[in-house]
């Protein structure tokens, strides 16, 4: 079962990988949260179910600096989550020192022969207190692995802390802040179930000096620490929406011939120099919505590069925040609202004459669609019929 559940990990953490370029780039700590936490289950498989000395030696020692950072990720997420703001502050590295740390106490056994991994290894297989028997340099082998779920533990009760003081301070009024409150509070819980397991199975483990003793004494421990991963693991597939972060959008257009116009759409001074707050307004949408209009004036969807993060470039608006406009405030998704532009000017061309001096390829590739096929699918997706139907029906 353990091992069924860090594949799902794996596969959990590679589809968020693919959607970091898309979504708020906080998740990258998420990501490398998740990923360690399943190297971390791995290990834990090949000690106590494998009985394989190759899978033993290579997981059982040299990944442990990286379960330092499970913690600092933890934070660094739900700080980043909370802010809107990936980015780390000078101070925020020293939460990498432990980890550093723990690289140069296991620097013996990295450095030692292959064959003398194979048998530290063999030496689990036949008596698993064996694998308190390793060469560190200054910290024991029970002090580091004690040391593991209560850093985590310390951090994600930083960051409860954290998640607190922010309720206090703002009011959660939006659905996707409500949404993203209601998953930092499950994600804290279940990541408490957890460290808490893996720290009691730890305890269990040192006492008995032995794993498997350990999981066979502690069964509901060790049982409730595998449930605490799969539903890590689960969560996000609930939680979509999660990926897009809290989207604070203070999105000033300071302009004074478009006065008319903010007042129209009601958009008060006071509003383009609000600070950043949860609370996306109408206001701030009529911002937002008014800066992409200005944006498309000028009709950059038809260039066949056009995407995401050129629009991202060219407006400085995070990619994360446009997505988050356009599938939860305009629901639709950017490539049906880029391609339903393009063949509006389509329309436009054909309307204006140019639709009997062009083939309907020279149209597509001057509404900068990239093939004769994408084309056809969007017009018919717009429009209902397929570019020569719309012909024949203006003869």
């Amino acid at each position: 079962m353990l091992l069924s559940v860090t594949i799902l990990g794996f596969i959990v953490t590679l589809l968020l990988l693919i959607n970091l370029r898309q979504s708020n780039r906080v998740n990258i700590y998420l990501f490398f949260f998740l990923f360690i936490n399943n190297i971390y289950s791995l290990a834990h498989y090949a000690t106590i179910y494998s009985g394989n000395k190759y899978l033993i030696a290579i997981m059982l020692v040299h990944f442990t600096p990286l379960y330092l950072l499970i913690g600092p990720f933890f934070y660094f997420y739900v700080r980043g989550l909370l802010k809107d703001d990936y980015r780390l502050e000078k101070l925020d590295y020293l939460h990498f020192i432990p980890a550093v740390l723990f690289f140069i106490n296991i620097t013996p056994y990295v450095f030692h022969g292959w064959d003398y991994k194979l048998q530290y290894a063999s030496g689990v297989i036949v008596d698993t207190s064996n694998f308190l028997k390793i060469d560190y340099l200054f910290i024991p082998s029970s002090v580091s692995f004690l040391t593991r779920p209560l850093i985590a533990l310390g951090y994600v009760i930083a960051s409860i802390i954290l998640i607190y003081k922010k309720g206090l301070n703002e009011n959660y009024l939006t659905h996707q802040a409500k949404l993203i409150f209601k998953w930092l509070w499950m994600f804290i819980v279940i990541s408490v179930i957890l460290y808490l397991g893996f720290l009691l199975f730890t305890t269990l483990s040192l006492y008995t000096k032995s794993y498997y003793l350990g999981g066979n004494e502690g069964f509901i421990i060790l049982l409730s620490t595998i449930l605490g991963l799969f539903l890590l693991n689960l969560l996000l597939f609930f939680f979509p929406n999660i990926l897009y972060g809290l989207p604070q959008l203070d999105y000033a257009i300071a302009t004074k011939q478009n006065k008319a116009e903010e007042e129209r759409l009601g958009i008060a001074e006071d509003v383009k120099k609000q600070v950043r707050s949860f609370e996306i307004s109408i206001e701030k949408l009529n911002l937002l919505n008014l800066k992409i209009e200005r944006y498309i004036e000028h009709k950059p969807y038809l260039s066949t590069e056009f995407n995401l993060t050129v629009m991202s470039a060219d407006t400085d608006i995070p990619v994360h925040h446009l997505s988050y406009y356009f599938n939860e405030h305009l629901k639709i998704n950017f490539n049906t609202w880029k391609n339903d532009l393009k063949i509006e000017h389509v329309i436009y061309l054909i309307r204006n004459g140019s639709g009997e001096i062009l083939t309907l390829d020279a149209l597509a590739k001057q509404a900068g669609f990239g093939s004769r096929t994408s084309f056809f699918n969007s017009f018919k997706q717009k429009l209902g019929i397929t570019p020569s139907e719309y012909l024949n029906n203006l003869d």
